[in-house]
């Protein structure tokens, strides 16, 4: 891993969890007990910004998500071949001629 693909996953990481924080906050505390700094605080309310926790927990998950793909090795999932395919498949018997089954347009 190369430093800079090293500093994203370090960034992609770091706001993934402060993205899950900020939802998990948003989720469960009162619109009138955020802190000041949040958008959405309103003196005023009672009710929970629930979406905006959903979201900040969604977005935070798909992050850390990025973060993994992006520090895994290069070759953890090897790349699939037609003949292993066939073979999982079990069509490694009949094999059809490419463009067999396309209608062909009339001009």
């Amino acid at each position: 891993m190369t430093a800079a693909s090293r500093f994203l996953v370090i960034i992609l990481v770091v706001l993934g969890v402060l993205a899950i924080a900020a939802g998990i906050i948003y989720y469960a505390e009162p619109a009138k007990s955020l802190p000041a700094f949040f958008p959405g605080h309103a003196a005023h309310l009672n009710g929970r910004h629930t979406t905006r926790g959903l979201v900040g927990i969604i977005a935070g998950a798909v992050l850390l998500i990025i973060a993994v793909i992006t520090a895994r090795p290069a070759g953890v999932l090897p790349a699939i071949t037609d003949e292993a395919a066939r073979a999982a498949t079990g069509h490694g018997r009949h094999r059809v001629p490419p463009g067999a089954g396309l209608k062909r347009l009339a001009s």
